[in-house]
């Protein structure tokens, strides 16, 4: 919202266009680009707000996080790199069984592949979950502004509240799911087991060899799994603080250490300051409905 439009709205307002419902509206959807925003210009000038007293905390444990990251992420390549030699040896097992026409390694290959497949799907749902996550905090944030904002919201919190009943029923489906998943996978890896043990009988001298390739290849699936998850905590708590330095540096722009902290990013300040005062004059609006 411009000067110009609030002009016209609070004229409108003294016939009556009060437009209630549209305010609330823009106010929920500014204040998810106003988070976003600030969360772009923390991530962008968190490195110049060392000397800034009030975001101490938040400087220093995001350091403390980009070097956790940063190792978890070696940590990961290192993972990566041991599945895929793991995967080069079996291949190379699964090279001299059909050399001798053993057909144990070609249903173990099979196998692999279905569990592979498992594994992608078990994936896929995860961040479908993710995604429903995010959906479910936006909705609540938005059910509170409208709480908050007064009773004449009510249609719009019974919607969100239906919104979180079936993002809830998504969710317990995609635990379900899950579920299943991992039911197939620990049922795949048991007949994986089995099998295996009738290729060593017939394969003796490379029994040590295979078992080391496919303890591995498990091995370094579930590193790259927990890794994953260390990660991705950091990385929500990294945004969290970053939302938190950008809120910090645009509300407090003219500070000449924050305005140091921000030269580069003067545009995105300038975008952040325009929309603060479109959610104040949104508000101001429905408060002189409602006062």
């Amino acid at each position: 919202m411009t000067r110009t439009r609030y002009g016209f709205a609070i004229f409108f307002q003294s016939f009556g266009l009060v437009r209630k419902t549209k305010r609330l509206t823009d106010i929920a959807f500014e204040m998810h680009l106003l988070q976003d925003g600030e969360e772009l210009l923390g991530a962008a000038c968190w490195p110049g707000s060392e000397e800034i007293e009030e975001l101490s905390m938040e400087y220093w444990t995001i350091r403390r996080l980009e070097r956790e990251q940063a190792a978890i992420s070696a940590k990961v390549t290192e993972a990566q790199t041991t599945l895929k030699q793991a995967h080069e040896k079996r291949v190379g097992l699964l090279d001299q069984s059909k050399e001798s026409g053993n057909e144990l390694f070609q249903d173990r290959e099979k196998l692999f592949e279905e569990i592979q497949s498992l594994n992608n799907s078990k994936d896929e749902i995860m961040f479908e979950a993710q995604l429903t996550k995010r959906r479910h905090s936006a909705l609540r944030m938005k059910a509170k502004v409208l709480f908050e904002e007064g009773n004449e919201s009510r249609e719009k919190i019974i919607e969100c509240q239906k919104a979180l009943e079936a993002l809830k029923i998504e969710f317990e489906d995609t635990k379900e799911r899950l579920g299943t998943l991992d039911k197939k996978i620990d049922d795949k890896d048991a007949e994986l087991a089995i099998l295996q043990n009738e290729i060593d009988k017939k394969l003796k001298g490379s029994k040590d060899k295979a078992q080391e390739s496919f303890s591995q290849i498990s091995q370094a699936n579930k590193d790259i799994t927990k890794y994953l998850a260390e990660l991705g905590l950091r990385q929500e708590e990294h945004s969290r603080l970053c939302r938190d330095i950008g809120r910090f540096l645009s509300i407090y722009d003219m500070r000449p250490d924050c305005q140091s902290a921000c030269k580069s990013h003067q545009g995105l300040l300038t975008q952040l300051r325009i929309l603060r005062r479109s959610v104040q004059w949104n508000r101001s609006l429905v408060d002189r409905v409602t006062a």
